[in-house]
Order: structure tokens, then C-alpha cells, then sequence
């Protein structure tokens, strides 16, 4: 396979796999024809012809928006910082979210004297985002408080409820006390959206 044969091919694998993973604006069809007629019915009788109806819905998540919350913190003394990052569910089934892991940021590395971990506070709300309504918010509580409240029988949102958009804003809120050293801190928290 020559240079540019090679580049060409590459190029519309590459289209494909960003079309794949495109997301789909709105409801989007396509339509076909089926039991073609063409027969000659003169001398049959009476006719019946049965004219069928098929309509396949495929299930459709898109997600969009940032998981992860990075703090640098200098100088020293007590200090308080949140911030809030937004998160959307293009859907067409009910979603519900399952929460798990998530707790104060634990040191991984730095020293070993002070608090071993930084207190963290997080708020999970969530809203229609086609027309603003709010559907449930947690509050800001301990961020291990989390794992209770959004488990598989928590808060289920239907695509009646969102409009097919359902925007999750998860907030977080650091408490740094004067104890808390040098270091990395860190928690991964799990969520899991069951569908049905």
C-alpha cells in the first residue's frame, strides 16, 4: 500500500471513529421500505393486504462534562475553597445514580506528621436542563455521606422528569486546616448510572 493510500485509509478510519462517538443533537431517523407489492391480484378475489407498522428506539446516553477537581494549596493557616463542575445526561431511558468510594482525600505521599487527610464536603444537585427545574439536591454534606444517599434504590430521574437532560452539578467544598502538610491527597470516588 503506498503513502498516500495509507493516509487516506487512515484518515476515514479516524472520520469513523469520531462520527461513533459524535453525539446525536436530537432525535434522528432513518426509514425504509418493506413488503414490496407487485403482483397482479385480477382474478383473486377479494384482497387483503396487511400494511405493517415497525418502530425500533435505540437506547441513547451521551455524557458530557468534567468529573475531577485538582487544588493546589499554598501559604499557610485554616482556608475554605469549593468549586462546582456541571455534568450532562443526553438519555432516553430512567437513570439512576449509584454512588460509592467517595470520602475526605487520603495523603499518598508527603509527610508523615499532621492530618493524614483533608476534609472534604460535596453536594450533588440536579436539574432539568432544558428548562432549569431543579429535581432533588443533597446539600452540602460529608462527601463519604454521598455512598448513602445515592445507592441503586436512590433518586431515579425518568426522561419525563428531564426532558432527556438531565445536568448533574456535583459540588465540593475544602476545609484546610493549619495540621494539614505537604503532600498529595487524594479520593476516587465511583459513580454508576443504571439504566432501565
Amino acid at each position: 500500500m503506498n503513502k498516500i493510500a495509507r493516509i487516506l485509509a487512515t484518515s476515514a478510519i479516524a472520520a469513523l471513529a469520531i462520527a461513533a462517538n459524535a453525539q446525536v443533537k436530537e432525535r434522528s431517523f432513518s426509514y425504509f421500505s418493506t413488503d414490496a407489492i407487485s403482483n397482479d391480484f385480477s382474478y383473486a378475489g377479494n384482497v387483503d393486504l396487511a400494511a405493517k407498522t415497525v418502530v425500533y428506539v435505540l437506547p441513547y446516553l451521551y455524557i458530557s462534562g468534567n468529573l475531577g477537581a485538582e487544588w493546589t494549596v499554598d501559604g499557610w493557616g485554616t482556608g475554605i475553597d469549593s468549586m462546582t463542575e456541571s455534568i450532562r445526561f443526553f438519555h432516553n431511558e430512567t437513570l439512576t445514580l449509584d454512588l460509592e468510594y467517595f470520602g475526605n482525600p487520603k495523603k499518598t505521599e508527603g509527610t508523615e506528621t499532621g492530618d493524614q487527610e483533608v476534609e472534604l464536603e460535596a453536594e450533588l444537585s440536579f436539574f432539568n436542563d432544558q428548562t432549569g427545574d431543579a429535581l432533588f439536591a443533597s446539600g452540602f454534606v460529608p462527601a463519604q455521606k454521598l455512598n448513602d444517599i445515592f445507592n441503586p434504590a436512590g433518586p431515579s430521574f425518568q426522561v419525563a422528569q428531564t426532558g432527556g437532560l438531565l445536568r448533574v452539578d456535583l459540588g465540593r467544598k475544602i476545609s484546610i486546616k493549619p495540621e494539614v502538610g505537604p503532600g498529595r491527597y487524594e479520593n476516587v470516588g465511583l459513580i454508576s448510572v443504571n439504566r432501565n
